[in-house]
C-alpha cells in the first residue's frame, strides 16, 4: 500500500481492517473467503482486455472503458474509489499516471492480487469488501468509480445508494453496466442470467431512471453497444 492512500484513516468507527494476501487488507469477516471470482481472474483479464470479444459479444471496445476511467480520475483530485475494481486491466494506465489516493475495492482476492501487480507505483490501497458494505465513513471520496458491476447485482438502487453515500458533496459518480438494449447483447446477458453469473438483465433507461431516483437530480448516461456510461453528481 502506497504511503500516499492512508486507508485506515477513512474508516467508519468500529469498522477495522485484517491482513489478507500481499498488500491487500481485508474488511471481510473471518471466516468469509469473498468471491467465486477468485478463480476466474486470469479467464476475466482475457475477456476484458479482448477487442474481438467486446466487439462481438457487447459491441463495445477496450479502449472506450480505458477512456471512460480516465474521465472519472480527471474529474477530481481527492481520493478515489473504485468498488469491484476487478483486475485493474483496464484502469491501470490512468491510475498509474494520477497522484491520487486510490482505493480498490473487490470480493475477489485474486482480482485485487492481479490489480496490484498493474499498481505497484501508484498511490493505491487494495481493500477486500464488499459493495453493499462498504468499511469507509461516509463522505470520504471526491470521486466514486464502479465500472461493470452493477449487472451482475439484483439490486442496483441499493447499490447506487450505497456508492452515493460515499461521496463527499460535489463528488462525481462514474459507473458502467451492461444494459440489454441490444439484440445480441441482450440475448448473451439473459443466457448468462439463466447461468447465475448476472442479475435480470436491465435497459439503460432502468439505470438511469435508479440513478436519477437515488441521487435526486438529472443524470448523465449514454449508451455505446450494450455498455452504459453514468455519470451522476452528488449535492446533498
Amino acid at each position: 500500500m502506497d504511503a500516499g492512500t492512508d486507508v485506515e484513516s477513512l474508516l467508519a468507527p468500529g469498522r477495522t481492517l485484517r491482513p489478507s494476501r500481499g498488500p491487500v487488507v481485508s474488511a471481510l469477516p473471518a471466516g468469509d473467503e469473498g468471491a467465486r471470482y477468485d478463480r476466474r481472474a486470469a479467464t476475466y483479464d482475457r475477456l476484458i482486455g479482448s477487442r474481438l470479444y467486446n466487439r462481438l459479444a457487447w459491441g463495445t471496445s477496450p479502449s472506450q472503458y480505458t477512456a471512460f476511467a480516465a474521465e472519472a480520475v480527471a474529474a477530481g483530485s481527492g481520493p478515489l474509489l473504485d468498488a469491484g475494481s476487478g483486475t485493474a486491466t483496464f484502469t491501470a494506465a490512468a491510475y498509474r499516471e494520477t497522484g491520487r489516493p486510490l482505493v480498490l475495492i473487490d470480493r475477489s482476492v485474486d482480482m485485487l492480487e492481479r490489480a496490484t501487480g498493474r499498481l505497484a507505483d501508484a498511490p493505491a490501497a487494495f481493500v477486500q469488501a464488499d459493495l453493499l458494505d462498504l468499511p469507509f465513513s461516509p463522505g470520504q471520496f471526491s470521486t466514486v468509480a464502479c465500472f461493470g458491476v452493477l449487472h451482475v447485482l439484483d439490486d442496483a438502487p441499493a447499490a447506487l445508494a450505497a456508492l452515493r453515500d460515499q461521496l463527499a458533496a460535489g463528488g462525481q459518480l462514474f459507473a458502467s453496466m451492461l444494459v440489454a438494449d441490444r439484440a445480441a447483447g441482450r440475448a448473451y446477458l439473459n443466457a448468462l442470467h439463466r447461468a447465475g453469473e448476472v442479475a435480470q438483465p436491465r435497459r439503460a433507461e432502468h439505470l438511469a431512471d435508479a440513478a436519477q431516483y437515488v441521487f435526486g437530480a438529472r443524470v448523465d448516461i449514454r449508451r455505446t453497444g450494450s455498455m452504459a456510461w453514468l455519470r451522476a453528481g452528488h449535492q446533498p
